[in-house]
């Protein structure tokens, strides 16, 4: 029995972007297995990035990056560390089988940007199969600029120190 994603593919590899530092990117990147009659051992995923050009960091895999003959964006390996997340488990009624790593991309605005919601990855591979990829028009956009709900945060800190020094005039008098 498979366990399907939206685009009826039982494993999914998730590429969340988390932050925008200062000289950083922080990643999320998730492997799903859905099957629930397969287990992945020694798994790999190999990710097509322009942000892998630069110096990249990976927390829970091991990666390398491979050299690019006639592209123009990095290429890296992930693979499992043994006897901690080398085997991609298969789902039950209890939960997905998913491993997780975060990565810090290092910024060059010469070669990769986040303008226009282009964080996303060009081109991945599961264990040596092509992964459909949507097209680049429909990834959601990111913000350029500051959020809204900054504001609103400042905003109500605001609102509560002057409550709050309003209070202590109340019972000071």
């Amino acid at each position: 029995m498979i366990e399907c994603t939206d685009h009826m593919c039982p494993v999914r590899v998730h590429w969340h972007f988390k932050n925008n530092y200062m000289n950083q990117w922080r990643v999320k990147l998730t492997i799903s297995n859905y099957n629930y009659n397969r287990n992945y051992s020694n798994w790999n995923v190999l990710v097509q990035h322009p942000g892998f050009t630069q110096k990249a960091r990976t927390y829970s895999f091991n990666s390398t990056k491979l050299p690019t003959l006639g592209l123009q964006d990095g290429v890296s390996l992930f693979w499992g560390i043994d006897y901690y997340n080398n085997e991609l488990v298969h789902s039950d009624k209890d939960g997905v089988g998913l491993v997780t790593t975060e990565i810090l991309l290092d910024k060059d605005p010469n070669s990769f940007t986040v303008s226009n919601g282009w964080a996303f990855p060009r081109r991945i591979y599961f264990n040596g199969e092509n992964c459909e990829m949507p097209l680049p028009d429909t990834f959601p956009m990111l913000p350029n600029g500051g959020s809204i709900l900054r504001a609103t945060y400042c905003g109500f800190s605001l609102l509560y120190i002057l409550l709050f020094l309003a209070l202590l005039l109340i019972l000071w008098f």
